[in-house]
């Protein structure tokens, strides 16, 4: 069964799945269609769904007795099968499409973002049937466009209105651990604002000798917003009002995240950076998890070709994103921004500002069943109790289903956090890909 289990996988991180990458439209359909063949091969009933070419959604349901008998219960679970561009190619150490086995852990893209959950999910889901252990209705949510902002998530999920309103818990997973055998479910996500932006001075490139100090420079204009959006040696938006509405935690929630401590040291070793910084000199960890925070994601202008080019260029662009804690919105912040730049931008340049993307923050009540009895799994078979705790990152679809079907959501997942999430040498774990399939057994049959 691993072998078979293995080989399932290496097929499916073979399919480029890349979202962002338009050239690649049909490996994401590729993919698609390995899902529905795997699916349709489990009893699953499957539909699609798509809006103006974009990846589409699968919806696949597998109802015991059609689905008539009250006492069974409906288990939703999501995960997403785009993956994240390769680049840089370079820093790989083994192909990273193909599925390679080394020092225990299993190497490609999408190993733990998130293939290696799907397949997770397929395989639990196959044994408890030819077992005949299957005690609940399935409802699967492969999304293909989390990686490029769940864009038309939320109008796609509402096609399936009538599956899902179905579905009494949704498991998330799309998210792991810290240290192996030692479970976390998240009660709390960042959300997200992406922009990009233009800056033009003229109508040309200038000479730097000729018009130095006489015209304006797009890059220093560039630096100089951005030192005015974020103060860099304390971390704090400067922005009039940004902080206004974030909500920050309660006792309880405080002192469950204080558990999960991570040092200074411990997180330059995991960024493989040479410092660490902090908006919080008590808990220097939850930096990432209950604040917002503001970063430069690329920055393009003037001569970057070999050799000296004096020139001031014509124009530059950039990508930024906010993080955002639940309280504060995307169009809020979107609001705010948009005034902030207007305001401080100097007379005389040109520029453009466009939305790339938007996700909601959550927050979920950890005091409900399923979370408890999923603990209870992660107890028995992780030797420990989860750790309950938030992410800094973003996941759409969580603030998407739990506003749309106001159904409890679970956030969990069975990567570490020497993954290489998004970056080179991409991993999940070997002995946690089928300790994971161990646990959703157990949570298939609840």
């Amino acid at each position: 069964m691993k072998n078979k289990t293995l080989k399932l996988f290496s097929d499916f991180i073979s399919i480029q799945s890349v979202s962002t990458d338009s050239k690649r439209f049909n490996e994401i359909l590729k993919a698609l269609e390995f899902l529905k063949k795997e699916l349709n091969s489990l009893g699953f009933t499957v539909n699609t769904y798509q809006k103006d070419d974009c990846p589409p959604l699968i919806i696949a349901k597998y109802y015991l007795n059609d689905g008539r008998l009250i006492d069974r219960k409906t288990i939703g679970v999501y995960a997403h099968y785009d993956v994240q561009p390769e680049d840089p190619v370079e820093k790989w150490e083994s192909p990273p499409f193909e599925l390679i086995k080394k020092n225990g852990k299993l190497y490609g893209r999408g190993a733990a973002d998130d293939k290696g959950h799907i397949i997770q999910t397929l395989v639990a889901i196959n044994q408890l049937i030819d077992t005949k252990k299957l005690q609940n209705n399935i409802v699967l949510i492969f999304e293909g466009e989390e990686e490029v902002g769940s864009r038309n998530f939320e109008d796609l999920v509402g096609q399936a209105k009538k599956d899902l309103e179905k579905v009494d818990v949704f498991y998330m997973l799309d998210f792991g651990m810290e240290q192996s055998n030692q479970p976390e479910i998240f009660f709390g996500l960042r959300g997200l604002i992406a922009f990009e932006s233009e800056v033009t001075i003229g109508e040309k490139d200038l000479h730097s000798g000729v018009y130095g100090n006489r015209v304006h420079n797009p890059i220093q204009i560039l630096s100089d917003l951005f030192t005015r959006i974020k103060d860099n040696k304390t971390g704090k938006i400067l922005i009039p009002g940004f902080y206004d509405k974030v909500r920050f935690p309660n006792q309880k929630e405080l002192d469950n995240l204080i558990q999960k401590k991570q040092t200074d040291k411990e997180i330059k070793k995991e960024a493989e950076v040479y410092e660490a910084v902090t908006v919080d000199k008590n808990y220097p960890w939850l930096s990432t998890k209950i604040y917002p925070s503001f970063d430069i994601n690329g920055i393009v202008g003037g001569y970057n070709g070999e050799g000296i080019k004096t020139i001031i260029p014509q124009s530059a662009r950039t990508k930024f994103s906010f993080r955002l804690i639940e309280n504060q919105t995307p169009d809020e912040i979107e609001s705010l921004v948009k005034n902030f730049i207007k305001k401080n931008l100097p007379k005389g340049v040109r520029y453009t500002l466009k939305i790339l993307g938007k996700l909601n923050p959550f927050c979920t009540d950890i005091n409900n069943k399923y979370i408890k009895t999923t603990d209870k799994i992660f107890k028995d078979i992780f030797g420990r109790g989860s750790l309950f705790t938030r992410s800094g990152g973003s996941v759409g679809a969580a603030a998407i289903l739990s506003r749309l079907f106001q159904k409890p959501l679970v956030l969990t997942g069975f990567t570490l956090a020497d993954c290489n999430i998004h970056s080179p040498n991409e991993n999940i774990d070997e002995e946690m890909f089928f300790k994971g399939i161990e646990s959703l057994e157990k949570i298939f049959s609840l």
